[in-house]
């Protein structure tokens, strides 16, 4: 990531505030550079980023309120893992609220509106060429966004807003290809629809295109903190009998 360096050295003055150490953490969990279950120590962090434990504590708590972070309590904070249940809750949200965006939309979009949605897809379309995930999911993120805006309600722009940035995280923890070529296809066919002025075709397509990630994230069970299962073997019974 660019600016750290160069924002630390400008001296005391300039120290990074929390928003900084935000934006840094989450960018290095979209960029992949910090694994799902990477321990986040706020005294390492202070380090980093040369700030106090509290600048620190108050940037993790904004990323646990994300999704992003796992804060238990008296244990250090970790990067989330992705879990399935979690992002089939964000999924049905998402089918409710987006479908409602485009249904909000007013018939036959604005030609400059869409010339820039599509604009949006073909860069989705050269990050995949170069394999930037971290740049594919940003401007996906941006085109739901962007489609939110142009319904001009800020309730259900606020709404996207918080589903995108949740979705987003759960697509960087993610082992499986959620974006596509298939997908850039679903959007294009979705701005069809919209140019048509066809909003129930633009909703059944937003709604085929969402379940279409969905199924294409892959998730891990959860790590054991048990021994035994750990290395494939099983309890004796006694003990079994010991821990029921």
């Amino acid at each position: 990531m660019v600016g750290f360096e160069a924002r630390t050295q400008q001296g005391a003055a300039l120290r990074p505030t929390s928003h900084f150490v935000y934006e840094s953490i989450y960018t290095a969990i979209l960029e992949k550079r910090l694994a799902p279950a990477a321990k986040l120590s706020k005294e390492t962090l202070g380090q980093i980023f040369r700030v106090s434990n509290g600048t620190i504590q108050r940037a993790l708590t904004r990323l646990a309120e994300d999704g992003a972070v796992v804060m238990p309590p008296k244990e250090v904070a970790s990067v989330a893992r992705p879990d399935e249940r979690q992002a089939r809750q964000v999924l049905d949200a998402r089918l409710l609220v987006e479908s409602e965006v485009v249904r909000q939309l007013p018939a036959g979009l604005d030609p400059a509106a869409l010339a820039e949605l599509r604009a949006l897809v073909d860069e989705e379309q050269a990050c995949l060429a170069a394999r930037d995930s971290a740049g594919l999911i940003r401007l996906a993120g941006r085109f739901h966004l962007r489609l939110a805006e142009l319904t001009e309600n800020p309730l259900l722009q606020g709404f996207v807003r918080g589903l995108v940035a949740r979705a987003s995280l759960d697509i960087a923890l993610n082992k499986g290809a959620v974006y596509t070529a298939e997908a850039c296809v679903a959007q294009r066919a979705l701005l069809d629809a919209l140019e048509d002025g066809d909003s129930a075709a633009a909703a059944a397509l937003m709604d085929a295109y969402l379940r279409g990630l969905f199924a294409r994230m892959r998730f891990l069970p959860p790590p054991t903190t048990d021994l035994r299962e750990a290395f494939g073997m099983k309890a004796p019974r006694g003990e079994k009998r010991r821990r029921a």
